[in-house]
């Protein structure tokens, strides 16, 4: 062999080598990525029954004992405890545990990687995000349906994104909840999220209007088209003066967004912070308010100004399982009692856990929400409708949130009584999506 021959030889074994390894990577990566995705299952086709259930039953949660629920392909068809059942159909006992309608969180962040509070990320944090990226978050999509979460409200995503996944979890590539889409938040270069949080102003995450003609625009594009939005966000928040002050969007601006929405039949739900927040965007006729902030609520609102907000149709999203992180306990106490007001003036409260933003997880961060609603002067059967019946009619999605004949098979079916103890959604038996087993714990 010629020196020149072993030379190569020399340098092509280590390239070899390297490129093996290199291709044995990838190949490995993919099928990790692939492994990994949360794929689903195939969807429920044909009859199912499920027998010998407490159901709760309509708008109310009515509890309907020793009941049957015929299911077919992934649409109830008939509850009562004298259903017929046909012959040679697919039977679940369900003797001695509470059906009810899957639950709805209304205020999540599907983009955000799950962090405990006060942890920074760092870089070594960062593959691991853009993985969840690339793949949806299958670990978020699994723990919402563990916990009985079979729809939310995604309240500020990329919207590319987001409509991607929701499509994916359509067609019965990915499992997950059935998603309602904001789409991307309203708001300005010098607001929430991007003066806080540091969303770039042109990512897809965020609309920054500088004109009434241009908000018009922006509205337009979202509601309109193949796949619209299901509501608009919008963030008027001016901040805290002895931290970091906001700026919030215009008021002509606010009211061209708001009018442009409702021109297509699409309500807008808003993130506020001060009393003069407020103000505005009841002035432009928001639809709903999500969170209270100390700022907005601690000095207490003005005698008959719960009944206003109801007067005004308005609809909450308290977010109580994010704030109870933050703020102490005299903060606390004030938020809550707000929330009681609003519910005995006969206000529309909705669930919504703020699941993304440190220390709130997908799934078991809407059970927190319901416990602390509860908490807050709610009964259980009326923290269960804020996670079910309010939430589906406040968007009009009338195939979910209520059990009843002609609406979706999303059940969540727990060994004790959620009406009675808010804590018994912790104890999840099984969980069907479109009339398909997402979730059954270990028997």
């Amino acid at each position: 062999m010629t020196r020149s021959a072993r030379l190569r030889r020399w340098l092509l074994y280590p390239l070899a080598v390297v490129v093996t390894l290199l291709l044995l990577s990838i190949a490995a990566g993919y099928a990790h990525y692939r492994l990994t995705l949360y794929k689903a299952a195939p969807r429920q086709t044909g009859k199912l029954v499920l027998t010998g259930a407490t159901v709760l039953v309509g708008p109310d949660l009515t509890p309907h004992p020793n009941s049957t629920i015929l299911i077919e392909d992934g649409l109830i068809t008939a509850i009562g405890p004298d259903v017929a059942i046909p012959q040679d159909v697919a039977r679940r006992d369900l003797t001695g545990r509470t059906v009810l309608p899957g639950l709805i969180d209304s205020h999540v962040h599907l983009n955000a990687p799950e962090v405990p509070r006060g942890k920074d990320l760092g870089l070594l944090d960062l593959p691991g995000i853009v993985a969840d990226w690339y793949r949806y978050h299958p670990d978020k999509r699994r723990n919402f349906l563990r916990n009985g979460v079979t729809t939310v409200r995604s309240m500020g995503d990329e919207n590319e994104w987001v409509h991607t996944l929701r499509r994916r979890i359509a067609d019965g590539d990915l499992a997950g909840p059935r998603l309602l889409i904001a789409g991307p938040i309203f708001t300005t270069p010098g607001g929430h999220p991007v003066a806080t949080i540091g969303v770039e102003p042109n990512s897809d995450a965020v609309r920054l209007p500088d004109s009434p003609e241009r908000a018009r625009e922006m509205v337009r594009a979202l509601v309109t088209g193949a796949d619209p939005v299901d509501l608009i966000k919008v963030v008027q928040e001016r901040g805290n003066p002895e931290r970091k002050v906001l700026e919030p969007i215009r008021p002509d601006i606010l009211a061209a967004i708001i009018d442009e929405a409702h021109r297509h039949g699409t309500k807008v739900f808003a993130h506020w912070g001060t009393r003069a927040d407020l103000d505005d965007l009841l002035a432009a006729g928001v639809d709903g308010l999500d969170h209270l902030e100390a700022r907005g609520v601690l000095a207490g609102w003005p005698e008959g100004f719960p009944e206003t907000l109801v007067r005004r149709g308005i609809t909450l999203a308290p977010t109580l399982a994010v704030t109870d992180l933050v703020f102490d306990e005299p903060t606390k106490a004030a938020i809550r009692l707000r929330v009681k007001e609003f519910r005995d003036a006969g206000g529309r409260i909705i669930a919504g856990s703020d699941a993304g933003m440190p220390g709130v997880y997908a799934g078991p961060g809407l059970i927190r929400e319901l416990e602390l609603l509860v908490a807050a002067g709610l009964s259980p059967r009326e923290a269960l409708i804020a996670a079910t019946v309010t939430p589906a009619a406040a968007l009009h999605a009338d195939t979910i949130g209520v059990l009843a004949p002609g609406r979706a098979a999303d059940l969540l079916v727990v060994t004790g009584d959620p009406l009675t103890d808010i804590t018994a959604l912790r104890a999840v038996d099984t969980v069907f999506r479109d009339g398909r087993v997402v979730h059954e714990a270990d028997r």
